[in-house]
């Protein structure tokens, strides 16, 4: 299993580069997923232990709340400049939207699996959902660090990346 006391706590970026910031949780996204993906085997071969119940509670901390926090940042500083400004992006920024949502669904059939087998309601995860969810969310953030990071990047100015890094703090702050 992961170390808890380390995973995601390392200094990053702040929001004062926003892109850099974004690329950094795509880090934490793959080490939770990791996280995740390692709980089946886990479980298999030593139950629901300490370290089974530590990794549900960090991995359902990060998913629930910086996962759909990235999503919107996203959507909402990204998205709209390069619809408007690179217009032949659209089928792509409709594609990751999707995805996005894609992978919300599967986090909350996964997560309400997590939260049974922390009650003792359930004795094992699916494999194959966890797989599925780990496989999409790898694929999805190379996707964006190849092509969405890069487009937004010489795209946005850096008085616009200031201004987007301001409204995704505030938008935490809520």
């Amino acid at each position: 299993m992961i170390n808890l006391d380390t995973l995601g706590r390392e200094p990053g970026p702040s929001f004062d580069e926003p892109l850099a910031m974004l690329l950094a949780c795509h880090d934490k996204i793959r080490r939770f997923c990791d996280q995740l993906e390692a709980l089946p085997g886990h479980i298999a071969s030593r139950g629901v232990d300490e370290a089974v119940q530590g990794s549900i509670d960090g991995v359902m901390r990060y998913f629930d709340q910086a996962g759909p926090q990235h999503h919107s940042d996203e959507e909402e500083e990204l998205f709209p400049i390069l619809l408007e400004r690179v217009p032949e992006a659209a089928p792509r920024l409709e594609r990751l939207a999707s995805e996005h949502g894609y992978l919300q669904s599967c986090w909350n059939e996964i997560r309400d699996d997590l939260l049974a087998l922390k009650k003792g309601e359930l004795e094992a995860v699916n494999p194959t959902e966890i797989g599925e969810f780990v496989r999409m969310y790898r694929e999805h953030a190379e996707i964006e660090e190849q092509w969405l990071i890069p487009t937004a990047e010489r795209t946005l100015s850096a008085d616009e990346q200031r201004a987007a890094g301001e409204r995704m703090a505030a938008r935490r702050q809520r």
